[in-house]
């Protein structure tokens, strides 16, 4: 299940420090800018060629950045987390404990918690994904139909690949979203939908006006 690739990403993440013989490695042309703070006491902070860290990221290892990746200014990498290739991180945005695939772009001020997102996605500025529930029960998430007990407290969503979200989306924990999807501004995602698009109803009256 996906919830449980999750568990195993530091795992993944410090076998591959161990294939590079460091803790911390920058393969060529990686360029890291003035105020970055790597914090590997918990884990190794790995930084793939040609990637871009802008100025006053701190990232809390294990974190993996991939090739031609970008993090924006001022965002918030904390393990455990995998960052694909050919991704770009917003202005001020925080990624905790999450599996993000390549060609994602993840806008400014958005906050991405326990999920993995598959690739090609896109979210605009200020997608929130909900990862915990305020009567602190576990999370269960409904596959095909079917409940599952993750055991998880902690657990946000899954954003299967070529998917749009808006600005402003809120992701409840434990949902999935389904490839091919679009999202318009603004929306609470409550539940799992069928994969198509979907807006608000008072942005569909004013279309139809």
């Amino acid at each position: 299940m996906w919830w449980n690739e999750l568990d195993l990403t530091k795992e993944k993440i410090v076998e591959l420090s161990k294939q590079t013989n460091s803790s911390r490695y920058l393969l060529n042309d990686s360029l890291v800018s003035k105020g970055v703070i790597i914090d590997e006491k918990d884990g190794p902070v790995l930084i793939d060629k040609d990637a871009i860290i802008c100025e006053n990221v701190v990232i809390k290892g294990p974190v993996f950045i991939g090739k031609h990746s970008l993090i924006g200014n001022n965002a918030f990498i904390r393990g455990s987390t995998y960052i694909g290739d050919n991704t770009r991180i917003g202005f001020c945005t925080e990624i905790k404990n999450s599996i993000i695939d390549a060609e994602v772009t993840i806008g400014p001020q958005c906050f991405v918690a326990d999920s993995k997102i598959e690739s090609n996605v896109y979210m605009g500025a200020q997608v929130r994904t909900s990862n915990h529930r305020l009567d602190k029960t576990t999370i269960k998430v409904c596959i095909a139909g079917q409940w599952y007990e993750t055991g998880k407290e902690k657990l946000g969503c899954h954003i299967q690949k070529n998917t749009a979200l808006g600005v402003q989306v809120v992701i409840l924990p434990g949902r999935i979203i389904e490839e091919n999807s679009m999202f318009g501004p603004k929306i609470l995602i409550e539940k799992n939908f069928p994969a198509g698009k979907y807006l608000l109803k008072q942005q569909i009256s004013k279309l139809e006006g």
